[in-house]
Order: C-alpha cells, then sequence, then structure tokens
C-alpha cells in the first residue's frame, strides 16, 4: 500500500508543483497573484497556481511594474 501512496503523492506533485516564486516585497501585482496562488482550492488548484506563476514571471520580465 505504501508504494501505491508514493506514486500517487508524486504524481500529484508533478500534476500540481508546489509554489515556486516568492513575490517582490515592493510589487503589489506579484503580491496578489501570489495571494491568490497560495489559497487557491479545489479541482482546479494546479491551473491557479500554474496561472499565477505565469503571471507573476511576466510580470518580473516586465520589470515589476
Amino acid at each position: 500500500m505504501a508504494k501505491t501512496t508514493d506514486y500517487a503523492r508524486a504524481e500529484a506533485i508533478k500534476l500540481f508543483p508546489p509554489a515556486a516564486l516568492a513575490a517582490p516585497p515592493d510589487c503589489a501585482r506579484c503580491q496578489d497573484y501570489a495571494q491568490r496562488r497560495d489559497t487557491a482550492t479545489g479541482p482546479l488548484r494546479g491551473t491557479v497556481v500554474t496561472d499565477m506563476q505565469v503571471l507573476m514571471k511576466r510580470c518580473a520580465a516586465a520589470g515589476h511594474r
């Protein structure tokens, strides 16, 4: 049973990676994205986390305006 649980956990991490980006303290937009990412729940959590990560990367590429 432990192998099944470990496999399921590994697959879940692949599908829904933990949040990797930290929002800079001086960018309100990134702070909002991080807050939405960290409070996401439900069946679309993985999509929300991925979307917020992408938006944070775009904001960083634009210089955190």
